[in-house]
C-alpha cells in the first residue's frame, strides 16, 4: 500500500510503499477514507512529541470502510463504515476499569506511538473502531473521535457545564466551534471569542450570546457586562501557540468566584504564572483536559447522527497533498478541521 510517511522531522512527507497491515484476531482492516488534520500533527511533524519514532505514519483522525475483520470480531464486519478511536488502551489498570482510556498509563495512540491513517490502509482493535451510519461525509466522520469529541470531553466530563450557565469559548478553531456547539446543546449561554471576523461570523449559527472580538474589545469587562457584574461560569480556553500565557491571564480575568477554566490549547515549555492569592480568593477550578474516552466518541457520533452536532470542516486536500494542507493549517489555522481525503 501507499502511505505518507515522515522519515525525518521538519521535512515534508514521502508518499511512498510500505507494508500492507496484517490482521490480528481482534482487529480490523479498513479502507482509509479520510482523515481529520490536528494541530498536534504539526507537533509531531516537528518532533516535539516525545514518544513518536521513525518512520512514522502520521493521522489520529481517521474514518473507512471495513474490508477485513479477525476471526475473533464479533461486533464489527466487512463493509461498515467505521470512525476510530485513537488511544488503544489495555483495558486492564484502573482507569480502563473506569471507562477513562485517555489515562492509561500504557495506551499507544494511534499516529502517535503506533502508525495512523496517512496511508491506504489501517489497523485498528476492534473496540477500537466505531460504527456510524453511512449517511455522515467521510469528512465528518474522520474528525469525530478527536475535534469533536476531545470538545465534548472538555465540556462535559471536565468543565461539566449545566443549563442557564455561562461559558466563554476562546479560540474558534477547530476545537473552539464544536465546543461552542456542545455548551449550546447542553442549555449554557455561550460568548464566543476570536479575532479573526470568518470565524466570529460562523459562531453566530449556534445560537451564541454574544460574539467578541477580542481584538478590538476588552474581553473581561464584556463579559463582567453580559453578567451584571459576576463573571462567566465556565471559560473553555481552545488556544495553541505561543499567545497561551496571555490568553490564560485573559481567560482568569473572565471568571466568577468559583469559576472552571478548562485549558484545551496547549504548547511544549509554555509555563502558566498567576497571582496565588487571584486563585485562593477566587476559589477558581483549572482544569487540563486531554483526548476523550470511547464512550465519549460514541456519544458524539449519536449527536452527529441525530443532526444535534456539525462537524465543522474547512479544507479538503486529497492524501498526497498533506505537506501543502500541513503548510496551510501552519499559516492560518481554518476554522473547524482541514480534512485529507
Amino acid at each position: 500500500m501507499q502511505g505518507m510517511i515522515l522519515n525525518e522531522y521538519k521535512t515534508p512527507l514521502s508518499w511512498q510503499s510500505v507494508p500492507d497491515p496484517e490482521c490480528g484476531r481482534q482487529d480490523v482492516i479498513l479502507r482509509v477514507r479520510a482523515n481529520g488534520l490536528c494541530a498536534t500533527d504539526l507537533k509531531i511533524a516537528d518532533g516535539a512529541v516525545p514518544t513518536v519514532s521513525l518512520p512514522h505514519i502520521l493521522g489520529h483522525e481517521a474514518a473507512g470502510e471495513v474490508v477485513e475483520v479477525g476471526v475473533e470480531v464479533r461486533a464489527v464486519q466487512i463493509g461498515d463504515h467505521v470512525t476510530i478511536y485513537p488511544t488503544q488502551s489495555c483495558g486492564l489498570c484502573d482507569y480502563c476499569r473506569l471507562g477513562q482510556e485517555n489515562y492509561c498509563l500504557t495506551a499507544p495512540r494511534s499516529g502517535f506511538e503506533v502508525d495512523g491513517g496517512f496511508s491506504e490502509y489501517f489497523r485498528v482493535p476492534e473496540r477500537n473502531a466505531v460504527k456510524i451510519d453511512a449517511q455522515v461525509s467521510w469528512e465528518s466522520a474522520a474528525i469525530i473521535p478527536d475535534a469533536l469529541a476531545s470538545t465534548y470531553h472538555a465540556t462535559m466530563q471536565r468543565g461539566r457545564i449545566q443549563a442557564g450557565e455561562t461559558v466563554v469559548v476562546v479560540g474558534l478553531g477547530g476545537l473552539g466551534i464544536h465546543a461552542v456547539q456542545m455548551a449550546a446543546i447542553m442549555g449554557a449561554n455561550v460568548i464566543a471569542v476570536d479575532i479573526e471576523p470568518d470565524k466570529l461570523n460562523a459562531a453566530r449559527e449556534f445560537n451564541s450570546k454574544a460574539i467578541v472580538n477580542s481584538m478590538q474589545e476588552d474581553l473581561p469587562t464584556i463579559v463582567k457586562d453580559l453578567t451584571a457584574g459576576v463573571g462567566a461560569d465556565v471559560v473553555v480556553e481552545c488556544v495553541a501557540g505561543s499567545a497561551i500565557p496571555s490568553v490564560l491571564q485573559t481567560c482568569l480575568s473572565c471568571l466568577r468566584l468559583g469559576g472552571r477554566l478548562v485549558v484545551m490549547g496547549y504548547g511544549y515549555g509554555l509555563p502558566v504564572t498567576m497571582d496565588s492569592a487571584d486563585l485562593i480568593y477566587g476559589q477558581w477550578s483549572i482544569l487540563g483536559t486531554r483526548a476523550s474516552t470511547l464512550q465519549d466518541v460514541v456519544n458524539v457520533v449519536r449527536l452527529v447522527e441525530d443532526g444535534k452536532l456539525k462537524p465543522m470542516v474547512s479544507d479538503i486536500f486529497s492524501m498526497e497533498q498533506a505537506n501543502e494542507a500541513m503548510a496551510s493549517l501552519r499559516e492560518h489555522p481554518p476554522l473547524g478541521r482541514i480534512v485529507l481525503t
